[in-house]
């Protein structure tokens, strides 16, 4: 069984960034945004350029392919 992925609310998120202008750009922390999609039902997932997954031992793994 593989671990949990840790999800937030659409609107937990939206209330997060409620307060600030639309102006403001967001930070990733060196990641490059790419797309949201429908991942299933009531399910988004942010995809980044650069592969981010869990593995098995359920740690974070990220590649920079560049």
């Amino acid at each position: 069984m593989g671990h949990p992925v840790p999800t937030i609310s659409l609107g937990r998120f939206r209330d997060a960034l409620a307060g600030y202008p639309d102006d403001y750009e967001i930070s990733f922390s060196g990641l490059d945004f790419y797309r949201v999609r429908e991942y299933g039902p009531g399910l988004l997932q942010v995809e980044f350029d650069q592969p981010v997954y869990l593995d098995k031992t359920g740690r974070v793994v990220l590649r920079n392919l560049d």
